[in-house]
């Protein structure tokens, strides 16, 4: 294949050997992937073509056409092809073998279209190729060149074009009777539903009969019923007369009850009246009675309560004399409290002030080292971290001056006479016997003015030892000048003022939290004040009498005392209000009950007059002895009235009105009924003569007998057609078990192939099984198997690739075939997984072409034999 302007690609030529392994290495977007896209579009595309596709390949970086040419081998031809898109066009076409032809144009694309259809399985191409970035996963590999090769390496011709064609007849002969999923056809579910149909319509026919049959029965059935109906109606209307007057008899009896009983009730009423205006009357009199009884207990009681009342009054008094005594001494006892309290306080904030004073002043000594300390910290940053380094610095210039000394060359210089020399380019005047020595660590140089020049050279590790030398000196010096130091013992010296400003720092932060506390400088300064100014006040406002007590003690002694004064006064005062308080509540009760019993008294007296009032105005109207003859007039008025409603209501009981009643109520519906039942007796026949007459047969016989015949026609028709159906289902099912012997024996070579490779790369364990499209779907590892969906990306990637080398290498045993091309996979495995993969595609590449397109050459190291081509950037 040679490659010219395609994308990024300027010029590019690869040879492929037609067996074994080919991989291409080259980085990211250096034209790998265009390799195979190449042939798919030299093959595919004409050269004018203007699809998006084919302008994708013009390069952007260049006005040129881009040039595809291959040389393939395809069946017997070999030929080479070339075309160019975009600029002028062109396509030429040379074959070789079998014999030569030269063409150009759309006939040489056509040619090649005629060779590759002859000699090329187009699904197996597909398969065979893993693109880049494609998911990885199985190949569908049921395509015609992998059966016709399986079925060699099993040893029969079994999958023939004659085959093929019975096996589509038989197919199409199921398929007349049954569908892909093995249930009835359309044409026999038709066939059946007509019979359904059919059956139904002599069902509805005989229906038809049987109920005109039925309706001239019922005709004849209800004229016999007619008679024998007028009859009970006749009979039900003589009955119901000799009823209705019997209940009119009865109910004129039952109105003379219903008078009786009025009349019953309006003596009843009388007479209670009567009862109740006597009643009101003794109980008149007992009112009078009882109320004259309970002035009489009333007056008693009031004489008797006057003596306690005043007892009461006279010793609320005096508890009230005692309550105000006591309370005057409380009130002298807590005024001298107060005082004593005061005093207390006063000498207290005298200590307080003191105290506050001597804090403030600390706290501002505190404060004045804080200040003095910080002022030192922001002066030096020395601190111990950085005498340590200078330290180091400096003992490890000492280490390498002492070394480089050690190594260095010693140059001794004698002056014989007296003269002057230039050392290092420095003049220098040496009397007699004046010596001079130098350690050499670079180049030094000796100079007698118009005589001789002295050259030494030190040697290279004296070099290297002066280099680190003069690199520990720079670093020492660094550091002291960062530092602002001389050096090592000035570092140390500003490094312990340093640590003396903190320890100071913290001694004053310490000291002002422990004096302020909880306060601020104001808030303490704030509190002094008011002591102060407390302190100096009291004792020109205190009066002179007591004395001031001498000190604290003196002054809390005094209080304390004052204090159990004033508690035995309260505890007096306490004693003496509740006193006062029963003795108060004493009173009040006395003089409470005295005015409630002068206003019962009261009550009752008005209560007996009202009675007594009462009384003589209810005599006025009838006296006791004519309520009392009304009252029995009218009880015999009552058991008059009674002895005649209970004559009545026992000639009403003789007639039984009830019975008579439910009687007559049943012989009228046994008559509404009757009558009801005729009307409809009539109107049914009515509608049974119109439809009889409107129906009459219809010709329904001879419509079920044509029916009757239609469906034996269908019937047969149904036999012979499910015969036919379980024929060709019969031989479907036996051809297809026959297939799929023929299947189970010529997929073995394929499921072993795989199976060897495969152990190569999971070990001896390594078993698969293929479904109908030879693709794997369980794979079985340690005696445990699994869907192929269930095992890792990796592993079906790297199962994916072994499927396409044992069918490349069983579909070309003899070599030189079904080419598998690999673009970039594997890039889920892991390292040992990838080593035995490489072993397993050098295996395979034995019987076809391998191609393998990689920008990572580590991954296919492990191919023994593979031929490498790098691309250029």
């Amino acid at each position: 294949m040679r490659l010219k302007n395609y994308r990024g690609v300027a010029d590019c030529t690869l040879e492929f050997p037609t067996e074994g392994v080919t991989v291409i290495e080259g980085d990211n977007e250096v034209g790998k992937t265009c390799i195979p896209e190449a042939v798919n579009m030299i093959l595919s595309e004409f050269d004018s073509s203007g699809k998006k596709a084919v302008k994708a390949i013009r390069p952007v970086h260049r006005d040129e056409g881009t040039e595809v040419e291959v040389e393939i081998t395809s069946g017997d031809y070999r030929f080479t092809y070339f075309k160019r898109w975009h600029r002028r066009p062109e396509t030429t076409l040379e074959i070789a073998a079998p014999s030569r032809e030269q063409l150009t144009g759309r006939e040489a694309h056509e040619r090649v279209e005629t060779i590759l259809e002859e000699t090329l399985d187009q699904d197996l191409w597909k398969a065979l190729n893993i693109e880049q970035g494609a998911e990885p996963g199985l190949p569908k590999l049921n395509v015609p060149s992998l059966g016709q090769a399986l079925d060699q390496a099993a040893g029969s011709n079994l999958a023939t074009s004659s085959d093929d064609a019975l096996w589509e007849r038989i197919c199409a002969e199921r398929l007349k009777y049954w569908t892909s999923t093995g249930r009835e056809s359309q044409e026999r579910k038709s066939l059946i539903d007509r019979i359904d149909q059919s059956q139904s319509k002599i069902e509805d026919l005989g229906t038809q009969l049987h109920a005109i049959e039925e309706n001239a029965t019922e005709a004849a059935r209800l004229v016999d019923d007619e008679d024998s109906l007028i009859i009970r109606r006749d009979l039900a209307n003589e009955e119901e007369n000799v009823l209705d007057e019997r209940w009119k008899a009865t109910e004129h009896l039952r109105d003379h009850t219903e008078r009786m009983a009025n009349d019953f009730a309006a003596a009843q009423m009388q007479c209670t009246k009567i009862a109740d205006d006597y009643q009101r009357r003794q109980e008149m009199v007992e009112a009078v009675r009882t109320q004259s009884e309970e002035l009489a207990s009333l007056e008693a009681e009031v004489s008797q309560a006057a003596p306690e009342l005043e007892q009461a009054m006279r010793h609320n008094k005096e508890t009230a004399i005692a309550l105000k005594a006591a309370r005057r001494l409380l009130r002298a006892a807590e005024s001298k409290l107060r005082l004593a309290n005061d005093d207390r306080d006063y000498r207290r904030n005298q200590i307080e002030k003191d105290q506050f004073l001597e804090r403030h002043e600390r706290v501002l000594a505190a404060q004045e080292r804080l200040k003095a300390a910080e002022i030192v910290l922001d002066s030096s940053q020395v601190d111990g971290e950085l005498v340590d380094r200078i330290e180091q610095a400096s003992l490890q210039v000492t280490r390498a001056k002492a070394a480089l000394e050690a190594s260095a060359a010693t140059v001794e210089t004698t002056a014989l006479s007296a003269l002057s020399v230039l050392i290092e380019g420095e003049e220098v005047k040496m009397s007699t016997d004046t010596v001079q020595r130098a350690h050499v660590t670079g180049d030094w140089k000796l100079v007698v003015p118009d005589m001789v020049q002295v050259s030494v050279q030190a040697g290279d590790e004296s070099q290297d030892l002066a280099a680190e030398f003069e690199a520990a000196r720079e670093e020492h010096t660094r550091l002291c000048t960062k530092s602002g130091v001389d050096n090592l013992a000035d570092a140390r010296k500003k490094a312990d003022k340093r640590r003396e400003a903190e320890r100071t720092r913290d001694e004053s932060i310490r000291a002002i939290e422990e004096n302020l506390r909880d306060l601020t400088l104001e808030g303490l300064a704030q509190k002094l004040d008011g002591l102060t100014k407390r302190v100096a006040s009291y004792p020109a406002n205190r009066p002179k009498d007591p004395p001031l007590p001498s000190d604290h003690d003196e002054a809390k002694k005094i209080a304390s005392d004052a204090e159990n004064e004033a508690a035995e006064y309260q505890a007096e005062v306490e004693r003496c209000e509740g006193n006062a308080e029963a003795a108060s509540e004493t009173s009040k009760k006395a003089e409470v009950d005295s005015a409630v019993q002068a206003e019962r008294l009261k009550h009752a007296r008005d209560a007996l007059r009202q009675a007594e009032q009462k009384l003589e105005e209810a005599r006025q109207g009838l006296s006791d002895h004519e309520l009392n003859e009304a009252l029995e007039d009218e009880q015999r008025k009552v058991q008059d009235a009674n002895a005649a409603l209970e004559q009545a209501k026992k000639e009403l009981q003789n007639q039984d009105p009830d019975s008579l009643e439910a009687k007559l109520d049943n012989i009228r519906n046994v008559r509404a009924k009757a009558i009801s039942e005729l009307r409809n007796n009539q109107d049914r026949q009515r509608e049974l003569r119109g439809w009889l007459e409107a129906r009459g047969d219809a010709g329904l016989h001879s419509q079920l007998n044509e029916e009757s015949s239609m469906r034996q026609l269908l019937l047969r028709e149904q036999e012979g057609t499910e015969a036919r159906a379980l024929a060709a289902q019969l031989l479907h099912q036996t051809f297809e078990r026959r297939r799929q012997e023929a299947h189970q024996r010529y997929v073995a070579p394929f499921k072993e192939k795989i199976e060897n490779l495969g152990r190569i790369v999971f070990g001896p364990t390594f078993e698969v099984d293929l479904d109908n499209d030879l693709r794997i779907a369980r794979r079985t590892l340690e005696g445990i198997t699994l869907d192929i969906d269930q095992i890792s990306v990796g592993a079906r990637e790297q199962i994916g690739v072994i499927c396409r080398l044992a069918c490349a290498a069983i579909v070309s045993p003899d070599g030189g075939g079904a080419p598998v091309v690999i673009d970039d996979a594997l890039g889920w495995s892991d390292p040992s997984r990838l080593k035995a993969m490489g072993a397993a595609i050098g295996t395979a590449s034995r019987e076809s072409q391998v191609i393998i397109l990689t920008c990572t050459p580590g991954r296919y190291a492990h191919v023994g034999n593979a031929t490498v081509v790098r691309l250029p950037r």
